[in-house]
């Protein structure tokens, strides 16, 4: 699974850094997946080598719906305590973001998130998240500030 910090148009590539590493930080005390940078190529003809996308984190282990309640607490609490406006997330060609969440709308994502891994990553039919088929994804819900 893909994580990007959305930190806001307005914000800097060292206030960018800063949240990812916080994020990191988080994650890794968390202890149930392993977490890295999103590395990027390097340029063709260079002789730099691959660099980080900046706010790209990879999470990677066995994604459960127990560990994915687990990673959305870490998430969530992220989110309220930080300044970053969400954290994208991209997993088997589906995507969304977790934003400061109501208890109730945090569960209803968790639960699609984990619908979609049981499902081997296949869209459910489900609201939650864009599974990249051009459709609207579900209902999408405002009031908490996902697709």
């Amino acid at each position: 699974m893909v994580l990007r910090v959305d930190a806001g148009d307005e914000a800097s590539a060292e206030q960018v850094e800063r949240q990812v590493r916080s994020l990191y930080k988080d994650l890794r005390a968390f202890g149930r997946y392993s977490v890295a940078r999103k590395e990027t190529p390097a340029p063709e003809g260079s002789m730099a080598s691959a660099g980080y996308e900046i706010g790209a984190l990879v999470v990677s282990g066995a994604l459960s719906a127990a560990g994915l309640k687990a990673l959305s607490n870490v998430l969530t609490a992220y989110l309220q305590r930080s300044r970053a406006r969400a954290v994208k997330w991209e997993f088997e060609g589906n995507s969304g973001e977790f934003r400061a969440l109501s208890a109730k709308d945090q569960s209803r994502l968790v639960d699609v998130v984990a619908a979609r891994i049981a499902a081997g990553g296949e869209p459910d039919g489900g609201d939650g998240g864009n599974n990249g088929d051009g459709g609207d994804g579900g209902a999408p819900d405002r009031t908490a500030g996902r697709n």
